[in-house]
């Protein structure tokens, strides 16, 4: 492998209460639309900033902002606008200007994401979607992302799904094709986990989990390796928590998946009394952590969440 730095990324749960939801972590510019409408973002060729934000009709906690992009070598401005009733922005935290002449919008719902890929040549949205958690390789080149679950009447379809978005690519080679009528905003990316999504090349297997609507529960922050190829993670599965490594080297139509089981009780801190170790080395087998970074090239560090009182501070944990 190559060499590795983090990626850094808040951590927030995927249980969703309600339709729209929000959450995101990763990106080197901040942009507040809220605080500051002007603030800018630029690449070699083009500029881009958020010049006007007003409220949508009928609403009124949804906005519509307006973009300006601006082409550095004929100045010509271009102005577009995003969001309304249908898409349910509510602010935008971030733009991203990449170089292959794609502006990335993030904004947050009410308890999710929306992401906006938009063309800077033509200034017209290319694609949308709904999202929890995404975050950007190293590269910027991909996406990752856990797949938005409209939670009202739909039991069976709330176990957590890793789709990654390919910016290279179009819109119509980051969706899978389906034999159903497809949720636009929702149904967008690639499965890259769990592997029955991977390999049935689905976004939704319902006969799998009715009885638990969390069969598969991410369980910590996502972590790039630094040449793109590696996502890291922890993720609950039939009560025990697994580091799971996927590897794209192959491509992202064929992630090559690796987990390995993490035996918590290994961890407890030494200095707790014998009969609390013995105690809490029976009953602890899921592990959530809010913090994952690399300690070399085949290991991470995980910072266990605050309610693990009698875990170490720092678990060294061997990539798969």
């Amino acid at each position: 492998m190559q060499r590795y730095i983090t990626f850094n990324g808040g951590y927030k749960s995927a249980l969703v209460l309600c339709l729209v939801c929000g959450c995101f972590s990763v990106s080197p510019i901040k942009v507040s639309a809220e605080n500051d409408p002007n603030t800018l973002t630029s690449n070699n060729d083009y500029t881009a900033e958020v010049v006007k934000k007003e409220k949508a009709e009928d609403s009124c906690t949804l906005e519509i902002f307006t973009l300006e992009i601006r082409d550095k070598k004929t100045n010509e401005v271009a102005r577009l606008k995003i969001g309304g009733i249908g898409e349910r922005i509510r602010s935008v935290e971030r733009l991203y200007l990449l170089e292959n002449n794609k502006l990335i919008v993030h904004g947050k719902l009410k308890r999710a994401d929306i992401i906006y890929v938009i063309e800077t040549k033509t200034s017209k949205v290319v694609d949308v979607f709904w999202c929890y958690n995404p975050v950007l390789s190293p590269s910027k080149r991909f996406c990752i992302y856990e797949k938005f679950y409209p939670y009202h009447g739909l039991k069976g379809s709330q176990t957590t799904v890793m789709l990654l978005y390919d910016m290279q690519k179009s819109p119509s080679e980051n969706i899978l094709p389906v034999n159903y009528v497809r949720w636009p905003l929702i149904e967008v990316g690639l499965p890259v986990y769990p592997r029955p999504y991977v390999e049935n090349k689905a976004y939704v297997l319902p006969d799998q989990q009715q009885e638990n609507p969390f069969w598969y529960l991410r369980s910590s922050p996502f972590l790039w390796s630094e040449d793109a190829n590696d996502i890291v993670f922890l993720c609950h599965h039939e009560g025990r928590t697994n580091i799971v490594r996927v590897n794209l080297s192959e491509g992202v139509e064929k992630p090559r998946i690796y987990e390995a089981l993490i035996n918590v009780a290994d961890f407890i801190k030494p200095d707790l009394p014998k009969e609390l170790r013995e105690k809490e080395a029976a009953q602890l087998k899921r592990l959530s952590a809010e913090d994952i970074a690399w300690d070399g090239e085949d290991h991470v560090v995980v910072t266990p969440s605050k309610a693990y009182y009698t875990l170490q501070g720092r678990i060294r944990l061997a990539v798969p």
